[in-house]
C-alpha cells in the first residue's frame, strides 16, 4: 500500500538535511509524491484506507478532496517522526549529555553527527545536533494538514465535522509532542502554527518564550482530550497512533516539567484508569514483551518500524543490532551492576542505581532483573541491549547466566508507556507533600520496582515508606527508578534537567552527570542552567535575523558544556 507525502521542496535544494527549514524558504512549491505507508501499520491490511492516484505530484489545492487524502497526511506526520533524524535527536537530546552512555574503542560515536564532541563536552552551535530542523518538518506537515482539511468536510460527505474534529486533535497532539522536544532541549524556540505554504509568507521569526511555548502545547492537548479517538479498532493503529491515553500521557508529562504537580497527578490518573492498559507482570519476560515484541498492553504510544520498509536506524547503530553487537554508545561501568561477576563487591558500580545501599541493612534492587535486561557485560565495557534483542536466562554451575539474541528486525521507539506514567504520578505526588501523598508515592513506585525485582509479591526487600523520611529521600529514589525503569528510552537527561529547573541548580546534575567517568578533568553536566540546553544551529542564525542564540552560547564562537 502507498500513500500520498507532503514534500516541501526549496528552490535552493537545501532540504536534504533540512537547516534553515522554515526561514530560507523564498519561493516553495508543494509535490505530493509517492512513499510507502508499510512502515507506520504493516504491509496488509491498508488497502481500504486510501484510493492511491496515479499522478506523482499534484497542485495542492487540487489535492485536498476526500477523507483518504486527509488520513494520507496523518500518516506523513507520524512518518516524519520515524526518519533517523528525528530519531537521532530523541535519543540525543533526552539521553547522550547524561550519565547514562560513554563510548568505548569499538565506536566513533557518531562523527558525522558530532556525538563525540558532545560526549566530551564540546557543544557548539555547528555540531550538526544542533539541527532543529526534523522537527519542524513534522511540524509543518501537522499545520497543512490543519490548514487544508476543514475544506474536505465540504467536498466528501463521509468526512463530517466529528471526523475532522479528530483529525485535528490528532495532528494537534502530535505538533504539542514536537513543541515538547524542542521546549525540553533549547528552551525557547519560534512558535510556528501556520503552514509554510506561501512565498509572501514571514518565516523570519523571533523566539517565543518557553512559558509561551508551554502555554500552547497545553492548548493544543486540552483540544486533543476532547476529540482525540480512544480506540481505532486494531492494535497497531491504537499503539502507533495517538489515542486520548497517548494524549494525556504527553499532558502529564508537560505538566510535571512545567512543576504543575496536582494537574499531572490528575492527568495521570486518567491514564492509569484504563483497565486495558496493564504492567506486563511476568519477571523474566516483560523487556521481551514490551520492546522485543512491541505493542504490548504496557505500550500507550510507539514510533512503529517495519524491516521491509524503514529500518530503526538509529537503535540499531547506537545501541547495536545483530550486524554490530557492540553499538556506539555503551552504559558506564560506574553506574553498571555485573550481573555475571559472583563477588558483589566487584560486581557493583560505586554510582550504580543497581544494588544500591540506603542503609547498612536495607539494599534496592539486590536481584533487578532491569541490569540483565538492559545492558550486558563484555569483559569491562557493558553494551546497550535494551530494544535490540531478547534475552534468555539459564544456569551455569551456581551461576544464573543470560543468552543475549540480537532481534533480525527493527526495533519500535517507545515514546510512552504505563510505568513511565505511574513515575510521573510519583514524582508529582512526592512534590505535592504530606504523608497521604508519600505513601501513595512509594505505592506507586513499588508497583514498577516489585515488578522487576520480585514476581509481584511484596517481599523483603519491598521499598518501604520507613527507609525514605524526608521528601529529599523519597524525590531521590523516584529519580533512582526512573533510571532503573526507563535506561536508555529517551528520558534520562530530561529528567535531570528537570530536577534542576525545580532546584534552580545544575549542581545535582552535575553530580550525576560527572559520576560516569572517573577521573574526569572536563566537567560534563552545565555550568549554569542555561549551558543545560542545546545552543540554536548557526545554520538557523544566519538564515533568521530575528534569531537570538540561547544565552550560555551568545557570546562564544565555540563553547564548553562547562
Amino acid at each position: 500500500m502507498t500513500l500520498f507525502f507532503l514534500y516541501l521542496q526549496l528552490d535552493n535544494n537545501q532540504l536534504h538535511d533540512y537547516t534553515t527549514y522554515f526561514f530560507t524558504m523564498k519561493k516553495l512549491k508543494i509535490s505530493i509524491i509517492l512513499i510507502s505507508a508499510a512502515l507506520l501499520f504493516g504491509a496488509t491490511g491498508c488497502t481500504d484506507w486510501l484510493t492511491v492516484k496515479p499522478e506523482s505530484q499534484i497542485i495542492l489545492e487540487e489535492y485536498w478532496q476526500s477523507e483518504s487524502d486527509v488520513e494520507s497526511v496523518v500518516f506523513a506526520c507520524y512518518r516524519g517522526l520515524t526518519e533517523d533524524d528525528c530519531v537521532y535527536r530523541m535519543i540525543v537530546w533526552g539521553e547522550l549529555r547524561s550519565d547514562n552512555f560513554v563510548t568505548t574503542g569499538f565506536a566513533k560515536a557518531r562523527e558525522d553527527m558530532g556525538l563525540g564532541k558532545i560526549m566530551k563536552g564540546e557543544l557548539t552551535a555547528t555540531n550538526p545536533c544542533a539541527s532543529w530542523g526534523s522537527f519542524y518538518a513534522v511540524i509543518n506537515y501537522c499545520n497543512t494538514l490543519l490548514n487544508y482539511a476543514p475544506a474536505v468536510v465540504g467536498r466528501d460527505k463521509n468526512f463530517s465535522q466529528a471526523d475532522l474534529l479528530k483529525i485535528q486533535a490528532e495532528a494537534r497532539a502530535i505538533r504539542a509532542l514536537c513543541y515538547f522536544y524542542l521546549a525540553r532541549t533549547y528552551n525557547e524556540v519560534p512558535w510556528v502554527d501556520q503552514a509554510s505554504v506561501d512565498d509572501t509568507q514571514n518565516y523570519a521569526l523571533e523566539k517565543s518564550s518557553n512559558r509561551e511555548i508551554l502555554d500552547h502545547i497545553i492548548d493544543d492537548l486540552t483540544f486533543a482530550q476532547q476529540y482525540i479517538r480512544t480506540d481505532y479498532g486494531r492494535k497497531d493503529f491504537n499503539k502507533g497512533r495517538f489515542t486520548l491515553n497517548g494524549v494525556n500521557a504527553l499532558l502529564a508529562d508537560v505538566y510535571l516539567w512545567d512543576e504543575q504537580y496536582g494537574k499531572c497527578v490528575e492527568t495521570a490518573n486518567k491514564v492509569l484508569a484504563d483497565k486495558n492498559l496493564q504492567l506486563i507482570e511476568t519477571k523474566n519476560s516483560n523487556a521481551y514483551q514490551v520492546f522485543y515484541k512491541g505493542q504490548s498492553d504496557e505500550s500507550i504510544l510507539e514510533l512503529q518500524f517495519n524491516t521491509s520498509v524503514q529500518t530503526n536506524n538509529p537503535v540499531a547503530i547506537l545501541f547495536g543490532s545483530n550486524n554490530i553487537s557492540i553499538g556506539e554508545l555503551t552504559f558506564p561501568v560506574n553506574l553498571a551492576f555485573n550481573t555475571n561477576e559472583t563477588d558483589v563487591a566487584k560486581a557493583t558500580g560505586i554510582h550504580s542505581p543497581f544494588y544500591y545501599k540506603i542503609n547498612a541493612t536495607d539494599i534496592e534492587s539486590t536481584n533487578d532483573i532491569r541490569s540483565k535486561d538492559s545492558y550486558r557485560s563484555n569483559g569491562d565495557v557493558f553494551p546497550i541491549f535494551k530494544n535490540t534483542g531478547f534475552r534468555i536466562e539459564g544456569t551455569s554451575g551456581t551461576l544464573t547466566t543470560s543468552l543475549y539474541i540480537f532481534r533480525s528486525g527493527t526495533a519500535n521507539w517507545i515514546l510512552y508507556r504505563l510505568a513511565d506514567v505511574m513515575l510521573m504520578k510519583a514524582e508529582a505526588l512526592v512534590q505535592l507533600g504530606g504523608t497521604e501523598n508519600n505513601t501513595k508515592a512509594i505505592e506507586m513506585v513499588n508497583k514498577t520496582y516489585l515488578r522487576s525485582n520480585t514476581n509481584g509479591t511484596i517481599v523483603a526487600d519491598s521499598l518501604k515508606l520507613t527507609n525514605y523520611l524526608t521528601q529529599s529521600a523519597l524525590s531521590d529514589l523516584v529519580l533512582r527508578e526512573r533510571h532503573r525503569e526507563l535506561l536508555f528510552e529517551g528520558k534520562r537527561w530530561f529528567d535531570l534537567v528537570r530536577l534542576a529547573r525545580r532546584e534552580k541548580s545544575t549542581s545535582t546534575l552535575n553530580t550525576f552527570v560527572n559520576n560516569k567517568v572517573s577521573g574526569n578533568t572536563v566537567a560534563l553536566g552545565a555550568a549554569v542552567l542555561d549551558a543545560m540546553y542545546m545552543p540554536i544551529s548557526q545554520g538557523e542564525l544566519n538564515a533568521n535575523n530575528k534569531l537570538k542564540q540561547n544565552p550560555y552560547y551568545e557570546n562564544a564562537a565555540s563553547s564548553s558544556n562547562r
